[in-house]
């Protein structure tokens, strides 16, 4: 049953979660390495990144071919990662995180913090949707990757617990990305503009704009809308303590 109250176990769990000290030196080494790997591709990515600027400059032609600020930095840089390699919930993070931690100058271990929680929130909202239905119709590195991205950017710009779960009540009303453009180009813009959505959504979170307290699993949530089953045990139990994201 999806929840209809105006509070939200789901929310309450992972808004408590993206503050969480990290101690755990294994959790960040693993977040440290993804990220390694994510600036190499980036700093490699050459013709890549190239086609990938110029069709978000066709999108929107405000903006260069090499774009500055941060959101279409997201939007760039989630796309190369989705060209380079399979996409996955972690993608639009690992994009998000790594514009918005040079905007901020912050520092390598808190990157690599936010991301961890980032992944890992991300990891358990799919394990709680996940099925074939939700695989044939959804997008899943650009639907719950932004769920995750919004959460790790919240960490990083140091949000209070309201306007985190506010933040992830924002990028929950976008959403989206479709199965149906596996292996387009279009997949990788979608993973890309995941990340570019939940710097949205943190910075208006961060100015005052509200959202639905239960937006992941109140009755007409993202769980309602969007997923054909949810569990919702797969993201609270042992959230903080067990990390489901960390490699077997």
């Amino acid at each position: 049953m999806h929840n209809p109250a105006a509070q939200s176990a789901v929310s309450d769990a992972l808004t408590g979660f993206t503050a969480i000290p990290l101690t755990d030196q294994h959790v960040r080494s693993a977040a440290q390495r993804k990220l390694d790997e994510a600036r190499k591709q980036i700093a490699e990515a050459g013709d890549t990144a190239q086609q990938l600027a110029v069709l978000l400059q066709a999108q929107d032609p405000t903006h260069d071919s090499t774009p500055n600020d941060t959101r279409t930095r997201a939007w760039l840089l989630g796309a190369i990662l989705a060209k380079q390699t399979p996409a996955s919930t972690a993608t639009p993070i690992l994009a998000a995180v790594i514009a918005t931690g040079s905007k901020l100058a912050a520092s390598d271990d808190e990157i690599a913090a936010a991301a961890a929680i980032g992944i890992e929130a991300a990891a358990r909202l799919l394990a709680a949707v996940d099925n074939d239905e939700f695989r044939a119709r959804w997008n899943g590195s650009s639907a719950v990757g932004i769920l995750g991205a919004a959460l790790a950017l919240a960490r990083l710009h140091r949000l209070d617990a309201a306007r985190t779960r506010h933040a992830l009540g924002i990028a929950a009303t976008q959403a989206a990305g479709l199965a149906r453009n596996e292996g387009q180009p279009m997949s990788a813009i979608e993973t890309g503009k995941a990340a570019a959505d939940a710097i949205e959504a943190v910075l208006l979170a961060k100015h005052g704009f509200t959202s639905a307290p239960a937006s992941i699993d109140g009755r007409r949530g993202f769980a309602a809308l969007m997923a054909y089953r949810f569990d919702e045990a797969s993201i609270i139990e042992g959230l903080g303590t067990r990390w489901v994201s960390l490699p077997q």
